[in-house]
């Protein structure tokens, strides 16, 4: 047996519960298989994990079937700095809040709060390890699940006993917190692992250990707490994939030994040289996707699978973790839950309010969304990229749309730049288009912007919508763009890729709470649009209606509306811009009144420096909030700013009333190499 093995080892001498792991210049799968291959047989020496370029590698033989099964996800997230507001402090606030998540009320054990610990120490505070962390460059987020996980009396103990063998296979010592979590089926600890090591250099862990390593750790330690797994054990554990409502090793199995029609023949007692137990599991498995209609069986005992067999049981199994995960958040039953599909393609325009929001899993800061649609039905929604989604109340209305990561604009600006050339497309031509009208970039964007521009010109060429003709230059057909949206999808669809739907914010807020509110809303623009016979949204439904009713009352009796002699309602002609005007200026007060300065309402002027004190999300855009002596200002910016606070900045007007902000140090240069270069020129 595996333990005996073990035990056998350390009678000669090796102590396998301290012995490092073994090192190989191996992929991470073939060097895990190699291991696995020993059979036992004792090595001439300890190889010690060494420590190349500033990365750790390691590898670990894996438990035999009898060890104790642990689930380990572990993901490297970097520390984000930007917001305004979080209570974060100055950085890291994606940390922050993944530390008030393992710590949360009612996570622990007996429903109480979950507790923080590292090696040594529990009931640590939060703070600390926040600010101790909070300017790294990242941190490593990690779950560690045991099947049996309820049958560890001292959880703390085993996870503290994992990080003790990982810090002695890294040869490190590590800073890390972590939570026990009793609030579900399974037990599980939640462990946040510093992104620096005890030198102060950036940690970074081998792909293979992280895929490996750490797994095998958890669960030898497993192993040794629990026993190994009787035959009895392994079988029922493979017993209860027959029947799974998911995608399961059997299925993974089936699937690598299907010829390439998809057929897989179980005639024989005997067919993969497998156990009896196991060849019978496999039978079972595939008359239980041929009931489900998933395959069909013709003749007896061959099997044809469906194309799309295992993403249909990818969906159904998705969406019983997404009703396990909302249980109790509604008090309605969700019978009419879809949820929103990833795969490029299969989307829908989906317009309706937000009902519910939240982490959409424990290791990564993915969020979703519930969204009840105008014309009925709830639908979840994952969300890869939280755009505002902080000051996304419950109510706000949304537009959730497929996105399948290819605008379509770089096709666009190579069509430009071809039809200016005759139908060629020219790189050199372009970077030339790029430096006179789309100085907006910023020069050290521009090469990359340049660059994901040849990349797919060089896509177009390979797929016959392009014609290289040497020297950087392509001819291009003047229906490249058309032609580049199949090849979009034929790509998308041959790689099976997914990808997370774009979110167009309506309304931050519920329409029905904003019928008196003293800025521009999504009712005003809706009341504007439809003076023009257009709607913002293709359904409505009594609620949105009504809003809208008592929106117009409000805007009559605030003078910014009246009703005609034919008895049509119509806003005045400044009313949008005077909306503005009121929701800038308040805010402005309120922001001023804080920092104790005063509000300036004026334009600010591109040729001033600033202090810039951040950033503000209001109905009508972005807004930088800045400060130049005892006076306060704001900007409406074209895109949210990647600058520290505090640092002074310049702005330049790209478009009426809206503005680009830089760092003044980074315009000062940028002035500084254009002199430089114009005086080259005088010279040459």
């Amino acid at each position: 047996m595996f333990l005996d093995r073990l035990n056998n080892e350390e009678d000669t001498g090796g102590n396998s519960a301290t012995r490092p792991l073994i090192v190989t210049r191996d992929s991470p799968r073939k060097a895990f298989f190699k291991k696995l291959n020993r059979h036992g047989h004792k090595s001439s020496g300890q190889k010690k994990i060494k420590r190349r370029n500033g990365i750790y590698r390691g590898n670990s033989f894996a438990g035999m079937a009898s060890s104790q099964r642990v689930v380990v996800k572990i993901n490297p997230v970097k520390n984000k700095t930007k917001g305004v507001g979080t209570g974060a402090g100055s950085g890291g606030q994606n940390l922050y809040h993944h530390i008030h998540y393992i710590s949360r009320k009612k996570a622990g054990l007996d429903g109480e709060q979950a507790i923080l610990f590292d090696g040594e120490n529990e009931g640590l505070t939060r703070q600390d390890f926040f600010e101790l962390c909070k300017n790294d460059r990242h941190h490593f987020r990690m779950i560690i699940s045991p099947e049996r996980g309820e049958d560890i009396e001292d959880f703390q103990g085993y996870v503290r006993k994992i990080m003790e063998r990982v810090e002695r296979d890294m040869k490190v010592k590590l800073n890390w917190v972590g939570a026990v979590h009793y609030d579900t089926d399974d037990t599980h600890a939640h462990v946040i692992i510093r992104g620096k090591d005890e030198r102060g250099e950036d940690l970074v862990i081998g792909r293979d250990y992280i895929a490996f390593g750490i797994r095998a750790r958890a669960q030898e330690i497993a192993t040794e707490l629990l026993g190994e797994r009787s035959l009895d054990d392994i079988q029922k554990s493979i017993e209860k994939e027959v029947d799974a409502l998911r995608v399961t090793s059997l299925d993974r199995f089936i699937e690598r030994h299907a010829n390439e029609e998809r057929i897989v023949d179980v005639r024989k007692a005997n067919n993969f040289d497998k156990s009896a137990h196991y060849e019978a599991s496999l039978k079972g498995r595939l008359r239980y996707l041929e009931t489900a209609g998933l395959a069909k069986e013709e003749p007896p005992g061959v099997y044809t699978l469906n194309e799309d067999y295992q993403d249909v049981l990818y969906k159904i199994a998705t969406r019983n973790d997404v009703i396990k995960q909302l249980y109790g958040r509604f008090e309605e039953p969700l019978d009419d839950l879809s949820v929103y599909s990833l795969k490029a393609g299969e989307g829908e325009t989906i317009e309706g309010r937000v009902l519910d929001k939240g982490p959409a899993d424990e290791l990564t800061d993915k969020k979703y969304l519930v969204v009840e649609a105008l014309g009925g039905g709830k639908h979840y929604v994952p969300v890869g990229e939280p755009f505002s989604y902080e000051k996304l109340e419950k109510g706000a209305l949304i537009r959730v749309r497929p996105f399948d990561q290819s605008s379509g604009r770089a096709d666009y600006n190579i069509n430009l730049i071809a039809r200016q050339n005759d139908g060629i497309y020219d790189i050199e031509k372009h970077r030339q288009y790029i430096e006179k009208e789309q100085n907006y970039i910023d020069e050290d964007a521009r090469e990359g912007y340049l660059a994901s521009h040849i990349k797919r010109i060089e896509t177009l060429e390979q797929n016959d919508a392009a014609t290289d003709i040497g020297q950087g230059r392509f001819k291009v057909p003047v229906d490249v763009v058309e032609k580049g949206k199949e090849i979009s999808a034929k790509i998308n669809a041959l790689e099976k890729k997914r990808f997370y739907p774009k979110l167009d914010i309506l309304s931050h807020h519920a329409p029905e709470d904003l019928t008196d509110a003293g800025k521009k809303t999504w009712l005003d623009k809706e009341l504007y649009a439809r003076s023009r016979s257009k709607s913002g949204v293709e359904q409505t439904d009594a609620r949105l209606e009504k809003a809208l009713e008592k929106r117009q009352e409000w805007l009559v009796k605030n003078n910014l509306a009246l009703i005609q002699s034919n008895g049509e309602f119509a806003l005045r002609k400044s009313a949008l811009r005077d909306l503005t005007v009121m929701e800038v200026h308040k805010e402005g007060q309120f922001l001023a009144t804080k920092a104790g300065l005063e509000f300036n309402a004026q334009k600010v002027s591109s040729s001033k420096e600033f202090t810039y004190l951040g950033h503000t999300e209001l109905e009508s855009g972005k807004w930088a909030v800045v400060m130049r002596g005892k006076e306060l200002q704001m900007a409406r910016l074209d895109k949210a700013p990647d600058i520290e606070k505090g640092q002074k900045i310049v702005f330049n007007e790209i478009d009426r009333g809206t503005f680009q902000m830089k760092a003044a140090e980074q315009a000062k240069q940028q002035e500084q190499a254009r002199s430089s270069d114009k005086d080259q020129e005088r010279e040459l």
